[in-house]
């Protein structure tokens, strides 16, 4: 199965809501984990189907001492809490406090998750540089999505991290792209932010942009919203979910994915907030398998 991190470069151009979206509208099941050594917000935003808080226990910090006692994966569905909506989630740590505890279990716990073989997974690696304590999580992946938003800052921000990233990247084979957060109106300034980003990455691929859509974005956070497999945010995640999709398997095209995805009521009821939500099946007829994971990558080009 494979992971898929996703980062941000500075500020919060909307990292964790990218990758709770994803994972929601992912055909194919998928577990959210949130890595953030900082402290996650993801146990903060969401809580459980049953309409409790996330137990902020149950997730990373009880993952830490069973893989220290060398973990079966199968166990690590065990340590997931159901998001409103029916999302695996595991939580991240309370706060910066626990970072230096975690950070030699990163690699080891990375190589876990790479085992689990019914759901690929999708993490939120917070702000990433070259020296970050879990920077083995991020070059451990399949992919990385770094977020930002269409604005001259955060275009050069992302930029340099990215030109940081390169060389230990390019060495795992780690495929890069770029997701832009930006208003309808705004494409013309993702673009060129997209064109800013990318100038001389060529190995880094623009995957699009999710629309900023207040509104709609409040379901992560237990606010109820009328239809949200209909709203522009949903609608344009799909895109860059099928697009990412299609890349990892390597053979259905982004078209495919993306006809699949939209037609799937599975996926689409797995978003929260929304009216009658119901629980997102981990397992359903007709549903995609996840992408495998290949321990043997080629250096990825452009």
């Amino acid at each position: 199965m494979a992971i898929i991190s996703v980062m941000s470069a500075k500020g919060a151009p909307g990292a964790t809501t990218t990758t709770l979206l994803l994972a929601t509208l992912w055909p194919a099941p998928t577990i959210v984990l949130d890595a953030d050594p900082l402290g996650g917000d993801v146990g903060l935003r969401l809580q459980r189907s049953d309409g409790r808080a996330m137990d902020p226990d149950r997730g990373l910090l009880s993952v830490l001492p069973a893989a220290r006692r060398g973990m079966d994966p199968v166990a690590v569905a065990q340590h997931t809490q159901e998001a409103v909506g029916g999302q695996p989630v595991l939580v991240g740590l309370p706060g910066p406090e626990q970072a230096a505890a975690v950070a030699p279990m990163w690699p080891t716990l990375i190589d876990l998750f790479s085992q689990v073989s019914d759901a690929d997974m999708f993490v939120d690696v917070g702000q990433v540089q070259a020296t970050s304590d879990h920077l083995a999580v991020v070059l451990g992946s399949d992919l990385l999505l770094a977020v930002y938003r269409p604005t001259a800052w955060s275009a050069l921000h992302l930029r340099r991290r990215l030109e940081t990233l390169e060389e230990p990247a390019r060495e795992r084979g780690l495929r890069v792209g770029i997701v832009g957060i930006a208003d309808p109106d705004q494409e013309r300034d993702r673009q060129a932010a997209s064109a800013a980003i990318r100038s001389g990455l060529g190995w880094v691929r623009d995957y699009g942009s999710i629309a900023y859509d207040p509104r709609a974005v409040v379901m992560f956070e237990g606010v109820t919203v009328y239809r949200p497999e209909r709203s522009m945010l949903a609608r344009s995640a799909r895109t860059v979910a099928a697009q990412a999709y299609a890349d990892l398997a390597g053979s259905a095209t982004p078209h495919d994915v993306a006809a699949a995805v939209e037609d799937d009521d599975a996926v689409t009821a797995g978003l929260p907030g929304g009216d009658g939500s119901e629980v997102k099946p981990t397992n359903r007829r007709g549903r995609r398998r996840g992408v495998r994971r290949h321990r043997e990558r080629s250096e990825v080009t452009s």
